[in-house]
């Protein structure tokens, strides 16, 4: 477990206030990408409901945007959650199919931020310090964070969702009824259980260096 006198220094707490905006951001670019795949595929709940939109006051979830300042603050692990798309199988022609078409929907949308903030910063502004040179090293970590921790088959995340669509229904549907307890085996795995912070590193790393060569570095 991280220190906590360590995570309030000046410099953390100043590395904390740069990078919520760029995870609300970030986040909200996800949810729009879940909404617009659902409404794509014939589900038009979170149009009818105002989010098939980019804005982020639309996606904000004030508890969740807290606990990013508290996990990192506690573990050095951050961890938060924007509101969830709303999303009605009823209305997809496969059901099974197209909700792990809309869950896988927005780590893509990360991993493609994560590769055009990498072709700004290598091919537009190599030579980027200061805040704005913090500020797209950020955007593009923190965008392949959140496109590999999303697409862990972990329920309620992404990945979840895309492991339930090669299941048996009615395994897929005792597996969606875990959706309930997801959170709590999250908390437990970052706090209480290191491997699965080392195991998300050891799938980043590969991705970013990989992103970070097509993008001409």
């Amino acid at each position: 477990m991280t220190n906590i006198s360590d995570r309030l220094s000046a410099d953390n707490l100043a590395l904390l206030a740069l990078l919520v905006p760029v995870l609300v951001f970030s986040m909200a670019l996800h949810e729009l990408a879940h909404a617009y795949m659902a409404n794509r595929l014939g589900d038009p709940t979170a149009r009818m409901l105002g989010r098939l939109t980019a804005n982020p006051l639309k996606h904000i979830d004030p508890m969740g945007t807290a606990m990013f300042a508290i996990t990192y603050l506690t573990s050095g692990f951050m961890f938060g959650w924007a509101k969830p798309i709303p999303v009605q199988p009823r209305f997809f022609n496969r059901p099974h199919r197209d909700m792990a078409i809309v869950a896988i929907a927005g780590p893509i949308v990360n991993i493609v931020i994560a590769y055009v903030t990498a072709v700004v910063a290598i091919q537009i502004f190599p030579s980027a310090t200061g805040f704005f040179g913090d500020l797209l090293g950020l955007a593009f970590a923190t965008n392949v964070l959140l496109a590999v921790f999303n697409m862990m088959p972990i329920p309620p995340l992404d990945g979840s969702r895309v492991l339930a669509a090669f299941m048996p229904r009615e395994m897929a549907e005792a597996w969606g009824r875990l959706d309930r307890f997801g959170f709590f085996i999250i908390f437990g795995l970052i706090f209480f259980f290191p491997p699965f912070y080392n195991t998300i590193t050891a799938i980043r790393m590969p991705i970013q260096d990989l992103l970070v060569r097509l993008a001409g570095g």
